[in-house]
């Protein structure tokens, strides 16, 4: 095969595999955690000014496929009272841009809730109460499938 003739098969089979299965490389875990706490940020900047937020992410590699990983950004935030959760979450609905997109993940949860898929990472926002009944925040971003983490 000449020379020209194999730049062409490659090209085709890198184009092919583009299109087929989605063959760009795998993200690092340093970029799936930024990515996640980007994610998550954006959902914090909507919390009234003056909430805690306290970073509860552990940095330890998630399931994925053989040879993957994904990261989990796990936020707590502790809204100042009175803080109203359907309102928040609706709020969010109204006001997160186009890419967060809102999912119906068909389980009734009693408590205020949203889950939304944002550039392949699923993330879900949980309002609840903690044990003085004070008002509770989780924030969830589970990547996408990513290379996991380098040893050191």
């Amino acid at each position: 095969m000449n020379l020209t003739r194999a730049r062409a098969a490659a090209a085709t089979t890198a184009g092919l595999c583009a299109l087929l299965v989605g063959c760009s490389p795998l993200p690092s875990f340093d970029q799936l955690e930024s990515e996640s706490r980007a994610a998550a940020q954006a959902i914090a900047d909507h919390l009234p000014p003056g909430s805690e937020v306290e970073d509860r992410s552990t940095g330890e590699e998630g399931p994925c496929g053989r040879g993957t990983a994904s990261y989990t950004q796990h936020w707590v935030s502790y809204p100042e009272p009175p803080f109203d959760g359907e309102e928040f979450i609706a709020t969010l609905v109204r006001e997160l841009p186009d890419e967060f997109v809102v999912v119906d993940t068909g389980v009734p949860v009693s408590d205020p809730n949203l889950a939304i898929d944002y550039r392949g990472m699923t993330m879900s926002v949980y309002v609840d109460a903690d044990q003085r009944d004070e008002p509770v925040v989780d924030i969830f971003a589970i990547s996408r499938c990513g290379l996991p983490p380098e040893d050191e």
